[in-house]
């Protein structure tokens, strides 16, 4: 056998168990959940080329195939932990406080420092989060006081929460202003972005529009997930280690419950299930979770 012909053969033989380990899901999905970009995997998929060392180990990581398997099929793949291990945690770094509101921003004279234990698949490449202050952008779904997971690696998308951070002059001294408003376009002099002034008498909220110029803009990131059930305060007072404890113990129990859903629902809607079950066990203080999970389990089909 030729060494082009013994490669060809290799590849198709990786692409087998490659198939294998994405089983009835479908696989772009797939690709998206484990962290390997589109245009790579279509590479990978539809080509049937063998992915570079990152997206092996990748691959590896997430579902517990081991490398060995993977490229030589040698051995045999340990399929209950590929399918049935939960989502890990990771911990997201809160970084700053992010201003809501007509104001230009938020002054962070020093980093918080502090992190948050989610779920891996809410952790976006380079993420990180920010602790919201005011009532502007409540409308939007971010109330004062939650963290909002930021993604820097994305593109801001017209309509959607951003966090900007642009240059200004505190105290004498040129710095870095936070704030977190909606995206609406950017061009080549300026961002465009709009929000809400805070509740009148009545309640209500009136829009407003603002420009700000390119040339003090230091960063605009989309906001791709929001926490609005964590007491944040005590986030800060309670330590790093105890909350990550915490965080991790009941990740991971919500993460049970909705199981039966994981394979069968997008990825955002759920994320966004995962984050109501998850607020309300820190809002109400109950771990019980039985009905919820018996409830997961007709959704999801299981016995």
């Amino acid at each position: 056998m030729t060494k082009t012909a013994k490669i060809a053969e290799r590849d198709n033989s990786f692409h087998s168990r490659l198939a294998l380990l994405i089983g009835t899901e479908e696989p772009f999905r797939w690709a998206k959940r484990i962290g390997i970009p589109a245009g790579t995997f279509a590479r990978i998929w539809k080509n049937g080329s063998v992915p570079k060392q990152e997206h092996l180990c990748r691959i590896a990581e997430k579902t517990g195939a081991s490398l060995d398997w993977l490229l030589m099929g040698r051995g045999v793949p340990d399929f209950e932990r590929m399918t049935d291990t939960p989502t890990p945690v990771s911990l997201v770094s809160v970084t700053e406080l992010a201003n809501c509101g007509l104001e230009q921003g938020w002054y962070n004279e020093t980093a918080l420092g502090y992190k948050i234990a989610v779920p891996s698949f809410l952790k976006p490449e380079g993420g990180f989060a920010v602790l919201c202050k005011g009532m502007s952008m409540v409308p939007a779904g971010i109330p004062d006081g939650s963290l909002c997971i930021v993604s820097p690696k994305k593109k801001p998308e017209a309509g959607k929460a951003v966090l900007l951070r642009t240059k200004s002059f505190v105290k004498g001294k040129e710095v870095e202003l936070s704030t977190i408003k909606l995206f609406e376009k950017a061009d080549s002099n300026a961002v465009y972005l709009t929000g809400w002034l805070n509740p009148d008498d009545t309640g209500s909220q009136s829009p407003f529009s603002e420009r700000r110029s390119l040339s003090r803009v230091t960063m605009i990131a989309p906001v791709c997930f929001v926490l609005d059930g964590i007491d944040s305060k005590e986030l800060f007072d309670s330590g790093i280690d105890s909350q990550m404890r915490l965080d991790e113990e009941l990740l991971i129990d919500c993460f049970e419950v909705l199981r039966p859903l994981y394979k069968k629902t997008d990825s955002d809607r759920f994320a966004r299930m995962f984050a109501c079950l998850y607020r309300q066990c820190l809002e109400t203080g109950r771990r019980d979770m039985k009905t919820t999970a018996e409830l997961m389990r007709i959704i999801g089909g299981n016995p």
